[in-house]
C-alpha cells in the first residue's frame, strides 16, 4: 500500500497546524478502507486498512497533541484494529500455505486443521467487525474530521 501524500505541508508550517493536516490524511486513509475491508473476502484490503491504523497510531503517538485528548481514544482504537486485523491476516497467511499445496491439503488432518483455522479466522474477524461498529458508533471518523478541520481564521473545528 503506498502511503497517501500530504498536500501543503512545508518546513515554514507550525507544528500544530502540520500535525493536523498529517493526522487528517492519515485518518481518511484508514477511513477510505472501510467499505473493501469490511467484506469478509477481502483480505487485501483488510491488510491495507491495518498498516493505514498503524500510520495513524504512530502519527497520534508523535504528534497527537495537536489535536488534544481525542488522541488518546484514537490512537487506542487504531492499536486494536491492528492487533485484530493482524490476528485475521495471521489466519489469512496460514490459510494460504495450507492450501497452496494440493497433494497436503487433501489429507484428513490438513484438512480439520483447515476448518480449524477457517473457523478461528471467522472469529477474528467477527471480532473486527465488532470493534469497528464501537469506532463507528463512537464517531471516531467525525471526530477526527472536526479536531483537523481548519476555519477561514486558522482555529479548527474543536476550537470554536
Amino acid at each position: 500500500m503506498k502511503v497517501a501524500p500530504v498536500a501543503g505541508l512545508d518546513a515554514e508550517l507550525e507544528l500544530g497546524v502540520a500535525a493536523r493536516k498529517i493526522i487528517a490524511v492519515r485518518s481518511d486513509e484508514l477511513f477510505g478502507f472501510a467499505p473493501r475491508a469490511l467484506d469478509q473476502h477481502n483480505s487485501a484490503a483488510l491488510h491495507d486498512m491495518r498498516i493505514a491504523a498503524k500510520r495513524l497510531r504512530y502519527v497520534l503517538e508523535l504528534v497527537g497533541f495537536a489535536i488534544g485528548p481525542l488522541a488518546d481514544d484514537a490512537r487506542r482504537y487504531a492499536r486494536k484494529l491492528q492487533t485484530v486485523i493482524g490476528e485475521v491476516h495471521d489466519h489469512d497467511v496460514m490459510i494460504a500455505r495450507l492450501e497452496a499445496h494440493p497433494a497436503r491439503s487433501s489429507r484428513r488432518g490438513a484438512q480439520r486443521l483447515s476448518l480449524r483455522l477457517h473457523g478461528r479466522r471467522d472469529r477474528c474477524f467477527l471480532e473486527f467487525l465488532a470493534l469497528w461498529a464501537t469506532i463507528e458508533e463512537y464517531g471516531l471518523r467525525e471526530r477526527l474530521a472536526a479536531a483537523t478541520t481548519f476555519s477561514p481564521n486558522g482555529s479548527t473545528a474543536d476550537d470554536n
